[in-house]
């Protein structure tokens, strides 16, 4: 017999068992340098797919200097990782200042193509401090809304 297939809204953030956060950066550490912020594995038995709807929304900490809020035009990027790691695309390459809002979804950065992750393949989640700053990447905040599609198998 078939299973039948589960499509529900789904949210990849920093509570996700399967994403794991990256480490904090100190100030002057690899500065100007692309650092991981966190990655999210997708699980077996488990595929995600993002629409061109879907949302990207983060807050960065820096771990030394007040504010402790990133400013605007901090790079930050989206990466999508195949299961075998063969094959990386962009997904968003974007600047900090347009994925910072978590609670308007006008304002939030919208995925721009409709993608699936499946299962073992990643995303991963960059930024490029300025020169000097730090990241305190355990107190930063990421979501993506997206979907969630699982099938349940009959017996």
């Amino acid at each position: 017999m078939a299973g039948k297939v589960i499509d529900v809204p789904y949210s990849i953030n920093e509570n996700d068992p399967n994403f794991t956060v990256g480490a904090d950066i100190a100030a002057g550490v690899a500065t100007g340098v692309e650092h991981l912020l966190g990655t999210f594995l997708c699980p077996e038995g488990l595929r995600v797919v993002v629409i061109p709807t879907s949302t990207l929304a983060m807050y960065l900490k820096d771990l030394e200097a007040a504010p402790a809020e990133f400013g605007d035009g901090i790079p930050i990027r989206v990466a999508h990782v195949d299961s075998a790691g063969a094959f990386t695309l962009d997904r968003i390459k974007s600047v900090y200042g347009s994925v910072k809002a978590f609670a308007d979804v006008n304002s939030m950065k919208k995925f721009e193509d409709k993608f699936a992750i499946g299962e073992r393949e990643k995303l991963l989640i960059y930024s490029t401090p300025a020169s000097g700053s730090s990241i305190d990447v355990s107190a930063c905040r990421f979501e993506i809304r997206c979907r969630r599609i699982s099938k349940l198998l009959s017996i």
